[in-house]
């Protein structure tokens, strides 16, 4: 089933445009004409993904994003942000503020579906099939690695990313597991020998940068890559007295797989 997603925008062209858009290529749109309503409808509909405006009535969209990560029925939603003023810094400050990503500029279906897409897990996108149940026990490694690749297990210490860095190597010939916790690194570390360790920070939070730091010395003297916030976020020793690659938010597919490559033939 395609996603539900919620907008929440005043203007109403824009309104009317991604409605269109979205229900045109089979989501089912759900909107809101200012921050409040749209925190009530999030609450309520609990959607798959959400565009919010930043220049919102009644509460902004950093205070809608505010809200909604305080919530815990809503924490884990990806939330967009969506405004005509350009952004500087990557998306730098809003990511830091609770967004998942910045929208793109351009309202061309084939730049903002894509976009969007990149959001959502592969069963909620438009046209894909249904979702093969998960497994109920502890979490499974990935498949063998293609020839000549290797394994990797993502430290996924972002949820509100949806699996964004899962996605992106869901097709690059690398075998890849995923834990969002400690409990489960420690199974897959137990289970399963890993030529490199791939940390999504996210946000810079200390709960996030402990569970990225327990898990890591559970594999001492593997290679590490990082995925911060931003340039300047300071990861203190995380990673520390190994090989360690840094990557920063917004993320370039291209240059993911790449540094993973690098690292690997270090």
């Amino acid at each position: 089933m395609p996603a539900r997603v919620l907008i929440i925008e005043d203007n109403q062209a824009n309104m009317d445009l991604v409605t269109y858009l979205l229900q045109a290529y089979g989501y089912q749109a759900l909107c809101a004409s200012d921050g409040d309503m749209g925190v009530q409808l999030a609450l309520r509909e609990k959607p798959d993904l959400i565009l919010c405006d930043l220049h919102l009535p009644k509460i902004d969209g950093l205070g809608v994003v505010a809200r909604l990560r305080a919530d815990p029925s809503t924490r884990r939603i990806p939330i967009l942000a969506a405004s005509a003023l350009p952004v500087t810094d990557g998306c730098a400050a809003l990511r830091r503020a609770g967004f998942s990503g910045c929208l793109p500029k351009s309202m061309e279906p084939d730049v903002l579906i894509p976009s969007l897409e990149s959001f959502l897990p592969a069963h909620l996108r438009a046209g894909a099939g249904p979702a093969a149940p998960a497994p109920a026990a502890s979490p499974a490694a990935a498949a063998e690695p293609a020839a000549g690749r290797g394994r990797l297990l993502l430290l996924d210490a972002a949820p509100e990313n949806a699996g964004l860095v899962a996605a992106i190597l869901a097709h690059s010939g690398y075998a890849l597991s995923t834990a969002a916790n400690p409990k489960d690194a420690g199974v897959l570390l137990d289970s399963h020998r890993y030529d490199l360790l791939i940390c999504e920070l996210g946000l810079l939070e200390a709960g996030r940068l402990s569970f990225l730091a327990d898990a890591l010395d559970m594999a001492p003297g593997l290679p590490v890559l990082v995925i911060r916030p931003d340039d300047d976020d300071d990861l203190g020793t995380l990673g520390a007295g190994r090989r360690r690659a840094l990557l920063s938010h917004p993320l370039d597919p291209q240059q993911l797989v790449a540094a993973i490559g690098n690292i690997l033939s270090e």
